[in-house]
This record gives C-alpha cells, sequence and structure tokens, in this order.
C-alpha cells in the first residue's frame, strides 16, 4: 500500500479514504484545504494504484497496513478519519479494531451494514467486473458514460485504476463488503461517529447503514442529502462536503 502525507506532521492528524475504483485524485481539493491545519494522510487502497498492478486481498490486511504505517511513525492518535463508500468499511475496521486512537469517524455512503448480503452482491460482481472489462477492452461507450460520472479532473486516474484493476480486486473488494460485520464496542461509543447519505436508489445499503449505526450508537449524527445520489456531493461537489467536513472537525 502506498500512503501518501501532506502538511505540517506536528498537527492533528486527518486520514482521507477513497472508494471501490475512485483514483486517490479524488481528494486534491480536500488535501489543498485541510493541508495547512491538519497533517492529512492519504492512504491509496491496494489494487487501485493507477501506475501498479497489485490484488486487494481483504479489508483487514487494509487497516493493518495503515495501522502498522501510522504507528511505525508514531501516529497512534488520530483526529479524524474520513472515509468515502468503500472506504468507509475500512475506517469501520480501523475504528474497531482500536489500535490507533480515532476521535471522530466520519463515513459517506459507506456500505457497513448489508441486510441483502447474496442478492445485492451477485449484482454488483457481475456489473463492476463487466464494466471494468470494457474499460480494458477500451470500448468506447464505456469510457464516454465514465465521463459522466467523473471529474475531469480525475478522469484520466479514474481509467487507470480500472485499467490496472484484476478480477482478484473486484470480487475481494464485493466479498468483502459483503462479509463485513459492524458491532458495538464500548470503546468505539466514545468516538464521535458521522455518516452522510444521499436519497437516491443507489444509496439502499447506506440508509441500511446509517440506521444500523444509530441502533448500535445513538449519537451517532445522521445527515442526508436529499435527492442526491451514492457519495455524489463528495465527488462531484467538494466544496459542499468540504464545508460539511468542517462543521464536523471544528465541533
Amino acid at each position: 500500500m502506498k500512503i501518501l502525507e501532506y502538511g505540517d506532521k506536528s498537527k492533528e492528524k486527518l486520514i482521507l479514504i477513497h472508494g471501490f475504483q475512485s483514483p486517490v485524485t479524488i481528494w486534491k481539493p480536500y488535501i489543498e484545504h485541510y493541508k495547512n491545519d491538519y497533517h492529512v494522510i492519504v492512504p491509496v487502497i491496494t489494487g487501485h494504484d493507477p501506475d501498479k498492478k497489485e490484488d486487494f486481498l481483504s479489508f483487514a490486511e487494509e487497516a493493518k497496513a495503515i495501522e502498522e504505517y501510522c504507528l511505525s511513525n508514531s501516529y497512534k492518535d488520530i483526529y479524524a478519519v474520513y472515509g468515502m463508500s468503500m472506504g468507509g468499511v475500512v475506517t469501520a475496521e480501523l475504528w474497531q479494531n482500536g489500535r490507533i486512537n480515532i476521535k471522530k469517524v466520519i463515513m459517506d455512503g459507506s456500505p457497513i451494514h448489508n441486510p441483502a448480503v447474496n442478492i445485492i452482491s451477485r449484482m454488483q460482481r457481475s456489473f463492476y467486473l463487466d464494466v471494468t472489462h470494457k474499460v480494458q477492452q477500451g470500448d468506447r461507450k464505456t469510457l464516454e458514460q465514465a465521463r459522466s460520472i467523473s471529474e475531469d479532473s480525475w478522469y484520466d486516474d479514474f481509467i487507470a485504476v480500472l485499467k490496472n484493476m484484476s478480477d482478484k480486486t473486484i470480487l475481494n473488494c464485493i466479498d468483502g463488503i459483503s462479509e463485513f460485520k459492524l458491532e458495538y464496542s464500548k470503546r468505539c461509543a466514545e468516538s464521535g461517529i458521522y455518516y452522510f447519505h444521499g436519497t437516491k436508489f443507489n444509496e439502499i445499503l447506506a440508509s441500511a447503514s446509517a440506521k444500523k449505526l444509530k441502533k448500535l450508537y445513538p449519537h451517532t449524527v445522521v445527515k442526508c442529502f436529499k435527492g442526491k445520489s451514492h457519495c455524489e456531493n463528495a465527488m462531484h461537489a467538494p466544496d459542499v462536503m468540504i464545508g460539511e467536513l468542517d462543521r464536523v472537525l471544528k465541533l
């Protein structure tokens, strides 16, 4: 795993964890905004490096890599972790493991609870394998459709991530999401917990996850973005999402 760092290492730590098939470039406006006030740590999830082919094995392994990196650099106390989509599963692994201390846990559209595991997983496997294979084959229609769900600033890296992505990475990510178990912990209850999600159909897992999180930890703050799709603000309106994060980070 590649881990990038920005800003003064003496300042409070802010970890940003990207989503499935997202390039780390998606964080550029966030890094620019936060690097003067925080020490920003940005992992590149295994299997998502636009310059390197590698296989994602499990969320447990990703969390372990981040933990080992933080602990070896004396970053045991983390002010906040913000996980976008699948990045929230990594966030939840770190949080539940307890090897690093996380003061504020922030997730956005993260599928940390899946009440219909088999049905949704089968659909996702088929969809993502098909789309990724078409990108790798240079299918023009798929490449153009990819522009509609990405921004010009990270489109090239998005395509590069897909071109380098193995079937093993896709299957392990999807299966790992399905197998993740969100459990109550007295220690975890001491963290500030925040969950953002949209209200469109593709946020059905996010909505279920928010309800589960709120049930386990009643002090969880949940905010819905009405009429928004999966991580729409995070990916396409970073200024809006940064405003929401600013409010959480300054509490």
